[in-house]
C-alpha cells in the first residue's frame, strides 16, 4: 500500500516573506512611534499641544522636501552635497526676479528652471566628466555658495524691498497659513473658530500643504513611472541596468535634477518664510536631507527605499529636535544626539549588508 501521508511544508515566519526595504520601513516607523510616545509622555502638556504640533509640521517641511530630492539621488546610487547651497542661491534668485517686476508665478517657475540647470551641472560632472559624486557636488556646493555671496556681497536681501502687495503674496508661500490665504478679514482670529479640527487646519502652514502635494508627485514619479524603475535599476546594479538597455547617464542626471529642484523649492519656501535671502541659508541642510532618507530606510548603497521612507525619517529628525528643545537641551547637545543617531542608523545598514552578502 502506498503511503499517502504528505509531509507538511515547514512554516515560514511572515517576516521572512517581507523584502529588506519593507523591513527597514517597519523598523523606522517603529522608531518614530517610540519617539513620539516618549516625548508625548515626558512632555504631554507641551509636545501634544496644538501649537507645538503645528510648529513640528512646519519644521519637518524643509527636511522632507530636501530629503525627497536626495532620495532620488541615493536610490540611483549617488549623493549630492550641493543641495544646501542650491537652496540658498535659488531663494536669492526668486527675490531678485521679484524685485525686477517679474510676476510671482513666473519668478517661481524661473527659479525652478534654474534649479534644473544646477541639477544638470551636477549630473554632467558626475556622469560625463566622471568625477566622483562626493567630489563633484562638493565642488558645485562651493560654486553655488560663492555665487550667492558674490551677488549679495555677503549680505542678506530682505523682501521689504519689494512692493507691499508682492511682498505679502510672496510671504504666503512659506509663511502664510490656510486661514489667512482664504480669509483676509484681519478682525477675525483662529480663536474665533470653535471647531478644534477646523481650527487646526486653518492654522496649518501653506508650506505643509506644498510639501504634501510635492511629496505625492515625487512618490508617483519614483514608484509608478518608467523613469522611477530605471532609477531603482541603476542603483541596484548599474551594469545590469546598462545591459538591459537603460541609458545610465540620462537616468542619473534626471535624479540629480530632481534633487536640485527639491532644493530650489525648499529655498523659495524658506526665503518666503523668513522674508529674506540669507547667504548662509541651507548650510548643512543637505546632510540632514541625507539623514532623513537614511533614518527612514533608504539604502545609501542605492536601489532601495522611497519617498515614504524619507517622510518617516524627516519626522524622526523633526520630533527629535522638537522634543529635545522642549526638554531644554541646548542646540550643541542636540547636534551630538542627532549625530549619534545617524551614525547608528548607517552602522545598522552596513551590518545588514554584511549579513546578507
Amino acid at each position: 500500500m502506498e503511503n499517502t501521508t504528505q509531509t507538511s511544508a515547514p512554516k515560514v515566519a511572515w517576516s521572512q516573506n517581507l523584502s529588506p526595504n519593507v523591513k527597514r520601513t517597519f523598523v523606522s516607523l517603529g522608531a518614530l512611534i517610540v519617539l513620539f510616545a516618549f516625548f508625548g509622555i515626558s512632555e504631554p502638556g507641551k509636545f501634544l499641544s496644538e501649537t507645538n504640533v503645528i510648529n513640528l509640521l512646519h519644521s519637518v517641511v524643509t527636511y522632507a522636501i530636501i530629503g525627497f530630492g536626495m532620495t532620488f539621488v541615493l536610490v540611483a546610487g549617488g549623493t549630492d552635497l550641493s543641495a544646501g547651497a542650491a537652496m540658498a542661491l535659488s531663494g536669492l534668485i526668486s527675490i531678485y526676479l521679484l524685485s525686477l517686476g517679474v510676476p510671482l508665478i513666473i519668478a517661481v517657475l524661473l527659479s525652478i528652471l534654474f534649479g534644473v540647470a544646477m541639477g544638470i551641472i551636477n549630473g554632467f560632472s558626475v556622469m560625463v566628466l566622471g568625477v566622483l559624486p562626493f567630489v563633484a557636488t562638493l565642488g558645485t556646493q562651493w560654486v553655488f555658495r560663492g555665487l550667492t555671496n558674490i551677488i549679495t556681497d555677503g549680505r542678506p536681501i530682505f523682501s521689504s524691498m519689494l512692493e507691499p502687495e508682492v511682498e505679502l503674496n510672496f510671504y504666503q508661500i512659506g509663511g502664510g497659513r490656510l486661514f489667512t490665504l482664504f480669509n483676509r478679514d484681519t478682525s477675525m482670529s483662529y480663536n474665533d473658530i470653535e471647531n478644534g479640527f477646523v481650527r487646526f487646519f486653518a492654522r496649518l502652514p501653506n508650506s505643509v500643504i506644498i510639501a504634501i502635494v510635492y511629496g505625492a508627485i515625487m512618490f508617483f514619479i519614483l514608484a509608478k513611472t518608467p523613469i522611477g524603475r530605471k532609477i531603482y535599476a541603476c542603483g541596484s546594479n548599474v551594469e545590469s541596468a546598462r545591459l538591459s538597455g537603460i541609458n545610465i547617464v540620462k537616468t542619473r542626471i534626471f535624479a540629480y535634477v530632481m534633487c536640485s529642484v527639491s532644493a530650489t523649492i525648499a529655498g523659495i519656501i524658506t526665503t518666503s518664510r523668513v522674508s529674506s535671502a540669507q547667504t548662509q541659508a541651507g548650510m548643512g541642510i543637505e546632510l540632514e536631507g541625507i539623514a532623513a532618507s537614511v533614518l527612514g530606510g533608504v539604502a545609501m548603497s542605492g536601489g532601495e527605499g522611497g519617498i515614504v521612507n524619507t517622510v518617516i525619517g524627516a519626522f524622526i529628525i523633526g520630533i527629535l529636535r522638537n522634543g529635545l528643545n522642549l526638554m531644554g537641551l541646548n542646540s550643541y547637545w542636540q547636534m551630538v544626539v542627532l549625530g549619534v543617531v545617524i551614525v547608528l542608523a548607517i552602522a545598522a545598514e552596513a551590518y545588514r549588508n554584511r549579513k546578507f552578502t
